[in-house]
Order: structure tokens, then sequence, then C-alpha cells
């Protein structure tokens, strides 16, 4: 198993930028750079709906933390949030119609092997693990 780092970011849109360039360093220098295109999709859309959701668009107090390990051929990124707690069963896009999105975490669920919710004392947290 190799820790491949901690990175905390301010809770507000202009952070999704230099996150996602992290995820992409992190990929790079562990030679994964193919990789990519679909991990940032995936971690983009849990940071976007960190910040627009968790933080009703922004919260320079607020913060989110992701972590990144290797496991053989295997990369777990946690992300972890002190927003408000959310019960993760009650998070629907079946009430929107389509034009108006709602289809993030599918595409999530979709490119990562396997995703994680879940509500913590003080804010969220979301596991994902992707195949190298």
């Amino acid at each position: 198993m190799s820790d491949a780092g901690r990175f905390a970011f301010p809770a507000v849109a202009e952070s999704l930028s230099t996150a996602r360039s992290t995820v992409r360093g992190v990929l790079t220098a562990h030679n994964y750079p193919s990789r990519e295109l679909d991990i940032n999709i995936a971690v983009g859309e849990i940071l976007q709906n960190v910040v627009r959701y968790g933080f009703q668009g922004g919260d320079p107090a607020g913060e989110f933390i992701m972590e990144f390990t290797f496991e053989a051929d295997r990369l777990r990124i946690t992300i972890t949030d002190n927003a408000p707690p959310s019960d993760p069963e009650s998070w629907s896009a079946d009430h929107r119609k389509p034009e108006e999105g709602g289809h993030g975490l599918t595409l999530v669920t979709a490119i990562a092997s396997q995703v994680t919710f879940t509500m913590l004392e003080n804010g969220n947290q979301a596991e994902l693990e992707f195949v190298l």
C-alpha cells in the first residue's frame, strides 16, 4: 500500500480546477496518466456536488480533503468535507427533468469500480476506488 498524499482545499468553486490538477499530478507521478481523464471526471462530479450542495455554492470557511492511496492495481480516493452531514439515501435525481442534470452520481458509479458515501458526525465522506 502506498499513501500518495493528502490535499486540503477551501470549499469554493475556484478550488475545483486546482483539485483536478492535483488528481492529474498524482496519477502522472504514479505512472497512470492514461486514467487521468475518467478519474478526473468522477472526482470532479463529487467535488462539484460538495461545493454546490454541501456548501450551498461555496464557503471559504469550509473545506474538502482528498486522500490518495495506491494498493497493487487499485487507487482509492477519499474525499472528506466539513459540510453539514447529508444522508446519501436522500440524494435522488428522480424529481428533476433531464435537462436539469442530476446524473453526475450515475456517471461516477459507471467510472469507479466501487463508490461509498458516508455521513459523518461533522461532514461527509466519499470513497472512490478505481482499478488501474
